[in-house]
């Protein structure tokens, strides 16, 4: 195939395939979980390879609760922007999305308090879930038969987790 010009390459330099030599590859590589073994390395030190499970300081990790919170807001923007912003938030306020609104925008200005303000983690985690919780109920509300079917799952999971405790 080289003497019809197909090939374009001389066939006698060698080809390097180390990382080494690139630099964008080899942070890739560093950042890969799994690393040479085939197997994910979880962290077992201050600085191990590996991901830092949880957050390693308590600044990345209210980075990590705002950048939530901030995404959480840009989410409900990008709603503003394909509804228009004044039509969106009339429909914020109407009557029977008022306690979504005050609920998740509560969330999410409690989980920014607990985080940045006041540094208590245990709450911090609760009003994300909280936040979690009344988006999974805004998304759920949109679809067809989306509330009953929330309410169903919401009784049947309160039941199970009643009859654990009891038993």
């Amino acid at each position: 195939m080289s003497s019809l010009g197909w090939s374009r390459r001389d066939p006698d330099l060698p080809v390097s395939t180390s990382a080494n030599g690139t630099p964008i590859l080899s942070r890739l590589q560093s950042l890969n979980p799994f690393g040479d073994g085939g197997y994910v390395r979880l962290p077992t030190q201050e600085e191990g390879p590996g991901a830092p499970l949880p957050a390693p300081s308590r600044r990345e990790e209210e980075e990590g609760f705002f950048a939530w919170s901030m995404g959480s807001l840009l989410f409900l923007s990008s709603w503003a922007v394909l509804l228009g912003p004044i039509t969106y938030g009339k429909h914020l306020i109407s009557t029977p999305r008022l306690p979504f609104t005050a609920v998740y925008f509560g969330s999410i200005a409690l989980t920014l308090y607990f985080a940045i303000g006041l540094h208590n983690t245990l709450l911090t985690l609760f009003s994300a879930l909280v936040q979690l919780a009344s988006l999974l109920w805004y998304l759920v509300s949109y679809f067809p038969m989306g509330g009953t079917g929330l309410r169903f799952a919401a009784r049947f999971g309160t039941n199970r987790v009643a009859a654990w405790m009891t038993d």
